[in-house]
């Protein structure tokens, strides 16, 4: 660790209450990975189609599209704490529909509950945890991030797990949903989580202006790469099952195997990060995810597309947090604005494409319709391609 004029580093502090932020993120991030796995036993309780497995994942998105657009009224009116209590319990009241709904009507309306209330988690972290660690805040989100990583790769193992030896997944989403809820009912029940974060100086300074169109070109690329993670996470299982005839368990557990590339990318991205530049990084990443994809795709054996997942996640690992940054640095003086928009992002990935996805399943074939992921990456390399030119300076 480097050394600031001779001093050594500040010690991190990390007390209850980061630790609340990390876990409160972690359930969130559990429950976007296992709608997926979950939709896959639903299709076959409900007898749904490919479409209609794909409007689970889209409410759930839907209400985090929701969030992200009427969030600020909220945040401008709890204490940042408070609201982080109030996701938990959306999460734990959504998560409980969800389970117990026996038509799709209610498992829907538990997933647009879990993504609408429960993206709060995501809304307030980063406010609470710059309260919380002052300068090394950047240090808590890291490493919120990778702890959610490490909680995403148990999604699809526990809902094969108890859908193999319980009979249902269900505890799969109740258990972690429960958690949240109860955090999140001991947050608001807490005085000393009543305090309001109040602004900093550096946040006065930041306008809420027009967004530039380079910001947009690296938006668009957030939501392509983000399309491209959430199609393979929620249709991979479904893919191993029709094409290569693997059971649904070990299929639905495999898509773990996605995850843990992405675990392990952002460790080594984290590492590569001081030695490269971003956009050095990104191409790589594009290229091992293409290459993964291509294996994943082309693969006759298990063994071969369950490889080729393996590095479809490594690739993908690394483009959501470095299109962040670069998506800020491109809005200048307008971040406040672009705050909401890059949240925006997610919601509207998660709901279109994977929903998208599935609709073209029902008509073509889920092995047809996989193509859609390259075209999502023949997309991003060309968005990629232009935020690059936008960013270098001009000629003198």
């Amino acid at each position: 660790m480097k050394t600031n004029s001779g001093h050594q580093p500040t010690k991190i502090k990390r007390g209850l209450s980061v630790w609340l932020v990390y876990i409160m993120l972690s359930c969130f991030a559990y429950v976007l990975n296992v709608a997926g796995p979950a939709v896959t036993y639903l299709r076959d309780e409900f007898n749904l189609s490919f479409t209609e497995g794909g409007l689970h994942t889209s409410a759930l998105a839907l209400g985090m599209v929701m969030m992200g657009l009427l969030g600020q009224l909220v945040l401008r009116k709890l204490p940042a704490w408070k609201a982080l209590g109030l996701g938990g319990l959306g999460l734990g009241v959504g998560g409980l529909i969800f389970v117990l709904g026996n038509q799709p009507v209610f498992t829907l309306i538990g997933l647009f509950l879990m993504g609408a209330i429960g993206s709060l988690i995501v809304s307030t972290n980063p406010a609470i945890l710059a309260d919380e660690m002052g300068t090394q805040s950047k240090v808590g989100v890291s490493e919120a991030n990778t702890m959610s990583s490490i909680f995403s790769t148990l999604a699809p193992l526990a809902v094969g797990y108890f859908a193999a030896t319980v009979v249902t997944w269900r505890p799969a989403v109740f258990i972690v949903t429960s958690l949240a809820f109860l955090l999140g009912l001991w947050i608001l029940l807490t005085p000393r989580f009543s305090r309001k974060n109040e602004p900093t100086d550096a946040d006065t300074k930041i306008e809420n202006g027009r967004l530039p169109g380079k910001y947009w070109l690296f938006w668009a690329a957030l939501v392509t790469s983000i399309s491209i993670e959430f199609c393979l996470i929620y249709w991979s299982s479904d893919y191993l099952q029709s094409h290569l005839a693997m059971p649904k368990d070990i299929a639905t557990q495999s898509v773990s195997l996605f995850l843990i590339g992405m675990v392990v990318g952002r460790y080594f991205g984290s590492l590569l990060l001081p030695k490269f530049d971003r956009f050095s990084i990104l191409f790589s990443s594009i290229g091992i995810g293409v290459l993964g994809y291509l294996i994943f795709w082309f693969g006759k054996a298990q063994f071969i597309s369950l490889a080729g997942l393996f590095l479809a996640g490594l690739g993908v690992a690394n483009l959501y947090a470095n299109l962040v940054t670069l998506s800020f640095d491109a809005a200048g003086t307008a971040r406040a604005a672009a705050g909401p928009a890059t949240t925006l992002a997610s919601g509207v990935a998660i709901l279109l494409l994977p929903f998208a996805l599935g609709s073209l399943a029902d008509l073509l074939g889920i092995r047809t319709a996989m193509l859609l992921v390259a075209v999502l990456y023949l997309v991003l390399i060309t968005l990629m391609l232009s935020g690059k030119k936008a960013s270098e300076p001009e000629p003198a």
